[in-house]
Protein backbone atom coordinates (compact mmCIF):
# COMPACT_ATOMS: atom_id res chain seq x y z
CA UNK A 1 0.00 0.00 0.00
CA UNK A 2 2.84 2.20 0.85
CA UNK A 3 5.93 2.32 -0.40
CA UNK A 4 8.20 3.76 2.73
CA UNK A 5 11.57 2.61 2.21
CA UNK A 6 14.88 2.99 4.82
CA UNK A 7 15.68 6.61 3.50
CA UNK A 8 12.23 7.57 4.00
CA UNK A 9 11.65 6.26 7.90
CA UNK A 10 15.20 7.66 8.46
CA UNK A 11 13.86 11.29 7.69
CA UNK A 12 10.89 10.55 10.04
CA UNK A 13 12.84 9.24 12.64
CA UNK A 14 15.22 12.37 12.47
CA UNK A 15 12.28 14.85 12.36
CA UNK A 16 10.87 13.20 15.38
CA UNK A 17 14.13 13.31 17.26
CA UNK A 18 14.64 17.14 16.27
CA UNK A 19 10.62 17.95 16.99
CA UNK A 20 10.17 15.93 19.96
CA UNK A 21 13.52 15.80 21.62
CA UNK A 22 15.39 12.06 22.90
CA UNK A 23 12.97 12.44 26.33
CA UNK A 24 9.49 12.39 24.28
CA UNK A 25 10.31 10.08 21.21
CA UNK A 26 10.31 6.51 22.83
CA UNK A 27 7.10 7.23 24.42
CA UNK A 28 5.64 9.14 21.07
CA UNK A 29 6.79 5.95 19.27
CA UNK A 30 5.69 3.42 21.76
CA UNK A 31 2.06 5.18 21.39
CA UNK A 32 2.26 5.00 17.70
CA UNK A 33 2.99 1.10 17.73
CA UNK A 34 0.04 0.83 19.80
CA UNK A 35 -2.38 2.39 17.58
CA UNK A 36 -1.00 0.99 14.39
CA UNK A 37 -1.89 -1.95 15.91
CA UNK A 38 -5.04 -1.24 17.03
CA UNK A 39 -6.17 -0.05 13.70
CA UNK A 40 -4.92 -3.59 12.53
CA UNK A 41 -6.93 -5.96 14.87
CA UNK A 42 -10.16 -3.91 13.48
CA UNK A 43 -9.49 -4.00 10.42
CA UNK A 44 -8.49 -7.79 10.51
CA UNK A 45 -11.77 -8.37 13.01
CA UNK A 46 -13.93 -6.61 9.83
CA UNK A 47 -12.24 -8.79 7.00
CA UNK A 48 -13.59 -11.86 9.06
CA UNK A 49 -17.03 -10.42 9.68
CA UNK A 50 -17.41 -9.81 6.32
CA UNK A 51 -15.56 -13.69 5.12
CA UNK A 52 -18.15 -15.26 7.80
CA UNK A 53 -21.09 -13.82 6.24
CA UNK A 54 -20.59 -14.68 2.62
CA UNK A 55 -20.17 -18.03 4.27
CA UNK A 56 -23.14 -18.04 5.77
CA UNK A 57 -24.65 -16.98 2.75
CA UNK A 58 -23.04 -19.21 0.88
CA UNK A 59 -24.53 -22.18 3.16
CA UNK A 60 -28.38 -20.69 2.89
CA UNK A 61 -28.60 -20.78 -0.68
CA UNK A 62 -27.17 -24.16 -0.60
CA UNK A 63 -30.04 -24.96 1.79
CA UNK A 64 -32.81 -23.81 -0.27
CA UNK A 65 -31.40 -26.10 -3.45
CA UNK A 66 -30.52 -29.06 -1.63
CA UNK A 67 -30.00 -31.03 -4.75
CA UNK A 68 -26.78 -28.36 -5.27
CA UNK A 69 -25.25 -29.89 -2.39
CA UNK A 70 -25.02 -32.97 -3.73
CA UNK A 71 -25.03 -32.66 -7.83
CA UNK A 72 -22.09 -31.44 -9.64
CA UNK A 73 -22.88 -28.71 -12.20
CA UNK A 74 -22.43 -31.41 -15.24
CA UNK A 75 -25.50 -32.64 -14.12
CA UNK A 76 -27.53 -29.78 -13.47
CA UNK A 77 -26.67 -28.28 -16.49
CA UNK A 78 -26.23 -30.51 -19.08
CA UNK A 79 -25.75 -27.68 -21.70
CA UNK A 80 -22.42 -27.08 -20.44
CA UNK A 81 -21.28 -30.75 -20.71
CA UNK A 82 -21.96 -30.80 -24.28
CA UNK A 83 -20.28 -27.74 -24.94
CA UNK A 84 -17.47 -28.82 -23.15
CA UNK A 85 -17.29 -32.08 -25.60
CA UNK A 86 -18.22 -30.45 -28.79
CA UNK A 87 -14.48 -28.18 -28.04
CA UNK A 88 -13.05 -31.22 -27.47
CA UNK A 89 -13.53 -33.12 -30.42
CA UNK A 90 -12.79 -29.63 -32.31
CA UNK A 91 -9.81 -29.67 -30.92
CA UNK A 92 -9.17 -33.15 -31.85
CA UNK A 93 -9.93 -32.86 -35.04
CA UNK A 94 -8.08 -29.80 -35.55
CA UNK A 95 -4.70 -31.35 -34.18
CA UNK A 96 -5.19 -35.28 -36.49
CA UNK A 97 -5.71 -32.87 -39.15
CA UNK A 98 -2.42 -31.05 -38.48
CA UNK A 99 -0.19 -33.94 -38.53
CA UNK A 100 -2.06 -35.18 -41.93
CA UNK A 101 -4.20 -38.25 -40.92
CA UNK A 102 -7.82 -38.52 -41.77
CA UNK A 103 -10.64 -36.75 -39.04
CA UNK A 104 -12.03 -40.02 -38.04
CA UNK A 105 -9.63 -42.50 -39.52
CA UNK A 106 -7.07 -43.48 -36.68
CA UNK A 107 -4.56 -46.24 -37.63
CA UNK A 108 -5.25 -49.46 -35.52
CA UNK A 109 -3.28 -51.89 -33.59
CA UNK A 110 -2.72 -54.02 -37.00
CA UNK A 111 -1.42 -51.18 -39.52
CA UNK A 112 0.97 -50.32 -36.30
CA UNK A 113 2.47 -53.67 -36.47
CA UNK A 114 2.82 -54.60 -40.07
CA UNK A 115 5.03 -51.10 -40.33
CA UNK A 116 7.22 -52.62 -37.26
CA UNK A 117 7.97 -55.81 -39.57
CA UNK A 118 11.01 -55.78 -41.21
CA UNK A 119 10.49 -57.06 -44.87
Amino acid sequence: MFDVGFMELMVVGVLGLLVLGPERLPKAARTLGLIVGRVRRTVSGFQEDLERQARTEELKAKLKDPAATFLNDDILNPASLRDQYRSTNESSTNESSADGSQPGSSPGPAAATEKDKPE
